[in-house]
């Protein structure tokens, strides 16, 4: 079974906003305690995951854009 480009453009979308909520949430406990190292870290791992989820969502994007058909790939 293949997953078409749409499907993991719309998946990749979903869990980038999802990662800029945490993010948001994550600012908060940084902004609460900036001497916790761990609040920084997972701060970082949360940009950095987030952002390679909205990387693939601009992949998938274009990849939706130069192909009109539905085709899997």
């Amino acid at each position: 079974m293949k997953i078409s480009n749409r499907v993991k453009r719309n998946i990749s979308l979903t869990l980038s906003i999802v990662g800029f909520v945490c993010i948001a949430s994550q600012i908060w406990d940084v902004a609460l305690a900036p001497s916790s190292g761990r609040a920084w870290f997972d701060l970082f791992s949360k940009v950095l995951l987030t952002y390679l989820c909205f990387d693939n969502y601009l992949i998938y994007r274009r990849r939706v854009k130069t192909s009109n058909d539905t085709s899997c790939y």
